[in-house]
């Protein structure tokens, strides 16, 4: 084996000067025959990269990351909508009656006639009557609630309730509540029953709680301070369940027997369940309203005082003695009487509308007296023009809301009521997107 290996490395010696012949003899006939060889170009040397700082570092990576650079998306080509903006500003009064006849007679009950003309105003008025549950829908974060609204609430649980009230809040389609105790349902006489209740509930009554006895909450009786607390979570906690079981729905609202309370109970209610409290404080419920503390205009008899303070709103007459209009109102020849832009109902697609009045037809106007107010804006500086009788305003940002609701006041004399018109329109947040032809 040595042998043979020593062999083959003898004629790899002997071979190399062989091949070095064999090469320039081939470049000397090249040569001759005029045939030139570009001798082969040396490897370029490739260049070491430089060394990134970690700045450069940070920012390479941060590009190579980066979405910059990625085709668009069908999702992102579609504008978003814009988030849910809750109305803060909004104003609620809650009117609180108690038993209806025939005839008057007494504070704690209102004549059926009396009783139509109140809603009869506040339905020509277009201030819009919502349910109890709608304010706690909104003091959750969950809906916005009309800027000036309304609520109409009852006491009690009197048979009046159903034989005369009912019949014209179902007519005007005014929703409302009815507060009841246990001791006070369903046993005759002039009490409500159980089949009159879940009829008015097909038809937009929700029931409360007013107690088991309807005491006072403050009465002790008696009681030691243990045994008084233990009674008034009693009160509390054993109508709220005896109301459920009948109904089959959750009470979530209880009004204070004779509107007497302290902040415990207003507490204690709040733990065993309910989500809001009544009293009969004649106060508006605002966004900073306690939820055990709301207010109401209980209306006594046939004394219009806190009926008229309850539609009364942010200073402006209350129904009773402004004169309002409807937004569709004719003339004396068949036309539109006040024309408005945005139009009632009308959906618009300019997120910055200019909103305009046209007084021609309504006659003699004062000019001090126009006044324009928009939902969560309040009043805002319209500019009136007595020569064309044309109130402008153009609103100083884009609205985020579906609906706008305006209210134009004016005099058509000094010393006369307000002339009050409102109307509502809509904006299409989707379609005010799309590229404008």
């Amino acid at each position: 084996m040595r042998y043979f290996a020593l062999t083959i490395s003898l004629f790899g010696l002997l071979a190399f000067p062989a091949c070095k012949r064999i090469e320039s003899k081939l470049d000397r006939l090249a040569r001759a025959a005029g045939i030139t060889q570009e001798p082969a170009p040396a490897p370029a040397k490739v260049a070491a990269e430089p060394v990134l700082t970690p700045a450069q570092e940070a920012m390479e990576k941060k590009l190579q990351e980066s979405s910059v650079f990625e085709a668009a998306k069908a999702e992102d080509l579609v504008p978003k909508a814009e988030p849910f903006e809750l109305n803060k500003s909004a104003v609620v009064s809650i009117l609180g009656y108690h038993d209806f006849r025939e005839r008057g007679g007494s504070p704690m009950i209102i004549a059926a006639t009396k009783f139509r003309e109140q809603m009869k105003a506040i339905k020509e008025s277009g201030i819009p009557v919502i349910p109890l549950s709608d304010v706690l829908a909104w003091r959750k974060g969950l809906k916005n609630i009309p800027e000036e609204c309304l609520v109409i609430t009852m006491d009690d649980g009197w048979e009046g309730v159903y034989t005369y009230a009912y019949p014209v809040l179902k007519e005007y389609g005014f929703p409302f509540t009815v507060y009841v105790y246990k001791k006070y349902v369903n046993i005759g006489g002039r009490s409500l029953s159980w089949d009159q209740i879940k009829e008015m509930m097909k038809f937009g009554c929700e029931i409360g709680s007013h107690s088991v006895s309807h005491e006072s909450l403050r009465a002790k009786k008696g009681r030691t301070d243990a045994e008084h607390l233990q009674w008034v979570l009693g009160e509390l906690k054993e109508s709220k369940e005896f109301l459920e079981k009948n109904l089959g729905v959750p009470c979530t609202s209880f009004a204070y027997p004779f509107g007497i309370y302290d902040d415990s109970m207003a507490e204690t209610g709040l733990q065993v369940g309910y989500e809001t409290l009544v009293t009969v404080n004649s106060q508006k419920v605002n966004w900073d309203t306690p939820m055990g503390k709301i207010g109401r205009f209980i209306i006594h008899g046939e004394s219009d005082t806190n009926f008229k303070l309850a539609t009364s709103f942010r200073g402006r007459g209350d129904v009773t003695s402004n004169h309002f209009l409807k937004a569709d109102a004719k003339d004396s020849e068949g036309q539109q009487l006040i024309t408005l832009s945005p139009a009632p109902e009308e959906i618009i697609k300019d997120r910055r509308p200019t909103i305009r009045a046209s007084l021609q037809r309504v006659g003699a106007v004062v000019p001090g007296s126009v006044r324009l107010r928009i939902a969560g804006l309040g009043t805002v500086p319209a500019v009136y023009d007595p020569a064309s009788m044309t109130v402008t305003y153009r609103l100083p940002y884009r609205l985020r809301r579906q609906d706008c609701a305006v209210t134009l006041s004016f005099k058509r004399a000094e010393g006369q009521p307000d002339e009050v018109v409102t109307w509502r329109f809509k904006l299409d947040l989707e379609a005010s997107y799309l590229p404008q032809s």
